[in-house]
């Protein structure tokens, strides 16, 4: 039988430890967005180009994290995401002392491999030790970490780059993700391997997808955080090249923007949650794809003003946050037959859907404008819609978990 939380100090401890390993996997994603301007002037690199720096990372995490959660039933959790901790602190500050593009390219993908490596650990590590009546805040602490290192995190690696340079940013980082390895070495409780049986990882793998494929609750699920990505993270992408080429915002003031418009975000992930619980889930989903798909259009149309385009940019955000959190409840009362493998392919639907996002957006500044990746996220946005009439939860009275079916419509 596990050990309960209550051995480690009523999890405070724990839940501390796990934030912080959160908190950088999630800053190191998405630091690089206002930084891009700067790298691709230092590596005499082309604009379009810039999104292999978010797509390099996106990818190798969203390809190999279905991998490592199974490992880490056999090998523990503090083995993984201490091992993690470890891999990604050297990747991410050598990250920071390469001065050739497709050398960082290798570095990024580094560290999106050492992300997927800690984050289904961590995940799984809330669950193993706190209860049913527990679980979910401790779950949303973890996630607030991963939301605050874009509101927080984001807008101080942008001025150090500032104050110094980009290198610096990615070497600071880097040096405290050494850290807090040392802190989940010594700080972790121990761990053992949750399954006994002999089952190759490989084949676990595989298996996982097989299941998405052949599941239609799952595969319509996945399908939705895909798209929903998608809408974010492909202006997001460039988001520091539109307000530099567009207003010629320093990383500064581009790291200011980020941190005004991530506050909105949090903002709007807490009204999402309480008029998801009186209006319903799917109501606010829809309510959100819209909005988001109109000010998305407007935000990358506007190239004069600057505060009505940080305004459009918040009120974007804001949609986005409020559909974020109805959409993660919807999600997670899957069946739970199924709710183990939607947990650990849920994450790899949403970073292969941030390069899907990178990807497309450089290749249609090659030719087009950013008003032509404001067009991609709303409809991106709005094909959610379809997608998740498809899930219906059935009212359950009988105090089980509620099952998600699949209706084809």
């Amino acid at each position: 039988m596990n050990e309960t939380v209550q051995n480690y100090g009523g999890g405070r401890g724990l839940l501390t430890i796990l934030s912080l390993c959160s908190f950088f996997i999630g800053l190191d994603s998405l630091v690089v967005s206002p930084l891009i301007p700067q790298i691709l002037n230092l590596t005499n690199t082309s604009l379009e180009q810039g999104g292999l720096l978010i797509t390099a990372y996106a990818l190798f995490y969203g390809l190999t994290a279905p991998l490592f959660g199974p490992i880490s039933d056999k090998v523990g959790r503090k083995s993984m995401i201490v091992t993690g901790m470890l891999i990604f602190s050297i990747g991410t500050f050598f990250t920071g002392i390469s001065n050739d593009f497709d050398t960082i390219l290798v570095f990024r993908a580094v560290t999106g491999i050492s992300g997927a490596i800690v984050m289904p650990s961590i995940f799984a590590l809330v669950g193993d030790k706190f209860s049913d009546k527990e679980r979910g805040k401790a779950m949303g602490k973890v996630m607030g970490a991963m939301i605050g290192s874009t509101v927080l995190g984001v807008p101080i690696g942008a001025f150090i780059s500032e104050l110094v340079n980009w290198q610096m940013t990615f070497r600071v980082i880097g040096f405290i993700a050494f850290l807090v390895f040392f802190i989940t070495l010594i700080g972790l409780p121990k761990t053992r391997p949750q399954n006994q049986i002999s089952v190759s990882p490989i084949k676990t793998y595989f298996g996982q997808f097989k299941t998405a494929f052949t599941n239609p609750s799952v595969l319509y699920a996945l399908l939705t955080t895909l798209l929903w990505t998608i809408g974010l993270h492909t202006m997001f992408a460039y988001i520091g090249v539109f307000y530099n080429e567009k207003f010629n915002l320093s990383a500064g003031g581009i790291g200011i923007v980020i941190f005004i418009a991530g506050l909105a975000s949090v903002i709007g992930n807490i009204l999402g949650g309480k008029w998801s619980d009186k209006i319903g889930k799917k109501k606010v989903v829809y309510f959100a794809s819209l909005l988001s798909a109109v000010f998305v259009l407007i935000f990358s149309s506007l190239t004069v003003n600057l505060v009505l385009t940080v305004l459009m940019h918040v009120l974007w955000s804001t949609s986005i946050g409020v559909g974020q959190s109805s959409l993660t409840t919807l999600i997670s009362q899957l069946s739970p037959k199924v709710r183990g493998t939607v947990m650990s392919l849920n994450s790899s639907a949403m970073y292969l859907g941030m390069t899907i996002a990178s990807g497309s957006a450089s290749l249609i500044l090659v030719d087009f404008t950013f008003l032509a990746l404001g067009v991609l996220c709303a409809v991106s946005a709005t094909l959610v819609l379809p997608v998740i009439r498809k899930i219906i939860i059935t009212e359950n009275t009988s105090g089980n978990p509620p099952e998600v079916l699949s209706k084809v419509l």
